[in-house]
């Protein structure tokens, strides 16, 4: 009999106790005549020993996932240690563009970034600050950078021009 079953059969019988059906000794009589607590007490056993199992397996789970989060952070780093080196050498070589068998090294100028060097400095210009509903706000960068690439000065932060290593 299924945990299910064995609920309907208590609940069926309860219902006839409240609703005056059946007395306290016949439904207590009941019960025992089908050996509920028995029965319950088995299936309560039953579901313990899945509901442990499917614990341990989240436990495993989730170390596993952590074990391969680390894999994957160890992986990203060393590719970039890699890449660096790479890079570091073709600079260093003067050979910033070339083709292999199989890819295509170039070091290529990034897009012009804001660097914000004092935020205090820009703290009294409104027009450089998004508004938001809980603080104060966030620089809005995007103004900035415009503001500088047109040639205005913005004290507090500036444009930064960097490279990187492209491989195709």
């Amino acid at each position: 009999m299924t945990l299910y079953e064995l609920t309907g059969q208590y609940q069926y019988l309860y219902d006839l106790l409240s609703g005056g059906e059946i007395d306290e000794e016949t439904f207590a009589d009941s019960l025992e005549g089908m050996e509920f607590a028995d029965r319950l007490r088995e299936k309560a056993e039953d579901y313990a020993k899945v509901i442990k199992s499917l614990e341990a397996d989240a436990r495993a789970i989730d170390d596993e996932i952590n074990r391969l989060d680390e894999r994957s952070n160890n992986c990203r780093k060393n590719a970039g240690r890699l890449k660096d080196a790479l890079y570091n050498a073709m600079k260093l070589t003067g050979e910033e563009k070339f083709r292999t068998v199989m890819f295509n090294f170039a070091v290529k100028q990034n897009a012009a970034r804001v660097v914000v060097d004092d935020i205090d400095k820009l703290q009294d210009d409104a027009e450089l600050w998004k508004p938001r509903k809980w603080d104060e706000g966030e620089l809005n960068k995007t103004v900035i950078k415009e503001r500088l690439q047109a040639g205005y000065p913005v004290p507090g932060a500036s444009l930064v021009h960097g490279e990187s290593l492209i491989i195709r």
